[in-house]
C-alpha cells in the first residue's frame, strides 16, 4: 500500500531566531497578563503614540509580540514552511534584508497615516503587533515565485499558490472595509510592499538594496590563469 509521507522543511537560521524571539514574546506576554500586569503589546508593539513618545524601537519589534495561541502557531507554521524556503533560495543575507525592508516599510506608513489622520482616537493609541504581516509578505512572494505551486485552504482545499494568495488578500480587504480593522490595512500593505520588492526586483535600486538577484543563479568557477609577456621573466601579472 502506499502511503504519503509528510516532510517539513528544515528550520533556517533567521527564522529559528524570528520563532525564539516570538515565542519568547508570547510566554512573557501570557505570565504578564496572567498576573494582571502590563501589556507588553503596548510596550513592543507599533502605535503612533509609542513612536512619537521616542519608542523608535517598536519599529523593530511589533512584529515579534503575539497575544493569541492560536494566532502564533499558525504564523509559527508559516514562517517555518513559507519563509524556510525563501531563506533557502536567497541565503540568509537577501531574506532578512527583505524581512526589513517589509516591516520597516509598513511600520512607517501605518504610525505615518496614525499620526496625520488618527491623531488622538482610539486607533493613534492601538498597537499593531503579530507575525501576520511578515507572514502575508512570504506568501505573496511566494505566490509570485512559484504561482504554480499547491497550497491548502484550511489544510483541506488544494489550490495553487497565487489562487490562494489572492482569496487571502480578499479577506483581509473585506476586513479592513467592512470591519475597519487597521491591522487589515496593514497587512495588506505588507503583500503590496512584498509585490513591488519581487515585481521591480532587477530595478537598480532593489538591487541595490538587496545586494542579490531573487533568481538562482549557478556559480560561476574562478579561472586563474598566467598572462605571460615575452620580454619579461617571470610572469607579469596574475589575471
Amino acid at each position: 500500500m502506499n502511503q504519503v509521507q509528510f516532510q517539513a522543511p528544515p528550520l533556517t537560521k533567521i527564522n529559528k531566531v524570528i520563532l525564539i524571539a516570538t515565542g519568547a514574546c508570547f510566554l512573557a506576554a501570557s505570565i504578564l497578563k496572567a498576573i494582571g500586569a502590563f501589556s507588553l503589546a503596548s510596550i513592543l508593539g507599533l502605535s503612533g503614540n509609542g513612536l512619537l513618545s521616542g519608542l523608535v524601537y517598536q519599529l523593530v519589534t511589533y512584529p515579534f509580540v503575539e497575544i493569541n495561541l492560536m494566532s502564533f502557531l499558525f504564523n509559527a507554521l508559516v514562517v517555518w514552511f513559507i519563509g524556510s524556503e525563501l531563506e533557502s533560495q536567497w541565503g540568509k543575507k537577501v531574506y532578512l534584508r527583505f524581512l526589513l525592508l517589509t516591516v520597516l516599510g509598513v511600520g512607517l506608513i501605518y504610525t505615518l497615516v496614525s499620526l496625520l489622520f488618527f491623531f488622538g482616537t482610539p486607533v493613534y493609541f492601538s498597537s499593531l503587533h503579530g507575525l501576520t504581516g511578515i507572514n502575508f509578505a512570504l506568501l505573496m512572494a511566494y505566490a509570485m515565485l512559484y504561482p504554480d505551486r499547491h497550497m491548502s485552504l484550511m489544510m483541506i482545499f488544494p489550490m495553487k499558490a497565487r489562487t490562494f494568495c489572492l482569496i487571502l488578500a480578499g479577506i483581509e480587504a473585506y476586513m479592513a472595509f467592512f470591519s475597519g480593522a487597521m491591522s487589515s490595512w496593514a497587512h495588506l500593505l505588507a503583500m503590496g510592499i512584498s509585490y513591488l520588492i519581487i515585481h521591480f526586483q532587477s530595478r537598480p535600486l532593489i538591487r541595490k538594496v538587496l545586494n542579490a538577484s531573487f533568481q538562482s543563479k549557478p556559480k560561476r568557477k574562478n579561472h586563474l590563469y598566467v598572462v605571460k609577456d615575452e620580454d619579461q621573466k617571470p610572469p607579469k601579472y596574475w589575471q
